[in-house]
């Protein structure tokens, strides 16, 4: 049998390859951005240090990262689609795609960013974490963590060990080393000159690598789950209806 010229197999090691190369790029413009800001004294140089730095906003590791959860979300909806004899997998499943949707959403738009404003307003005479929006979303995350106790327990071991691991890595950077980049902030100095100082720079670094590290190895467990992921390009000699 002549194999399909047409169809492309996404499988667990090209997907590996493929991120590995991602953040290869994304982490290495980066620590570039780093050495220009922090060690040649150029904290924008002509716009370079905010395009590539991985804590600004609207720039090229924000797309990788905003890509990267709409991955994952696409995966999780093509298994709850596929879950027609478990309706509670096929919840689960659905749940976590519009779960991963909502991240998206915040990558692109700072919605946490803008609940943090407002939490720090509506309780300003509590002594809130200077990120307080890790509050809210961490009891969310808690709380749809127990929803899918049962479905979690359900999975195969194997399955169970990878999303564990990615969640955990997930967490500890975005809730955990959010927490500890908060409370260096605030102990430093009021009349401090500069906000973004190198210790700032690396914990950013060390937050944002354990996100896309727990993204990564999800997407890569879900392509494993399923077998790889075939895609067929259009035929040229097809013809076209219209």
């Amino acid at each position: 049998m002549q194999p399909d010229q047409n169809r492309l197999v996404l499988t667990p090691a090209r997907l590996t390859r493929l991120l590995a190369a991602m953040l290869g790029f994304v982490f290495g413009m980066h620590a570039l951005a780093m050495v220009v800001a922090h060690g040649f004294g150029y904290p924008v140089a002509l716009g370079f240090v905010p395009l590539f730095h991985i804590d600004f906003e609207d720039n090229v590791p924000t797309f990788a990262a905003f890509m990267l959860l709409i991955a994952c979300a696409l995966v999780c909806a093509w298994s709850s689609a596929l879950e027609t004899s478990r309706p509670r997998h096929m919840r689960a499943w659905a749940l976590i795609a519009v779960l991963f949707l909502g991240l998206a959403a915040d990558e692109a738009f700072g919605f946490h960013e803008q609940l943090d404003a407002a939490l720090h307003v509506w309780f300003s005479e509590v002594d809130l974490p200077l990120f307080a929006w890790i509050l809210p979303y961490g009891f969310t995350v808690g709380l749809i963590g127990l929803f899918l106790l049962r479905w979690f327990l359900e999975l195969e071991r194997p399955l169970q060990v990878r999303l564990f691991a990615a969640g955990a890595l997930f967490l500890s950077g975005a809730i955990g080393l959010e927490l500890v980049s908060g409370g260096y902030y605030q102990s430093l100095p009021a009349d401090r000159e500069t906000f973004r100082t190198l210790t700032v720079d690396l914990l950013s670094t060390a937050e944002e690598a354990c996100e896309f590290a727990g993204l990564s190895i999800f997407l890569i467990a879900m392509v494993r789950r399923m077998g790889g992921i075939s895609f067929r390009a259009l035929d040229p000699a097809m013809p076209v209806a219209g």
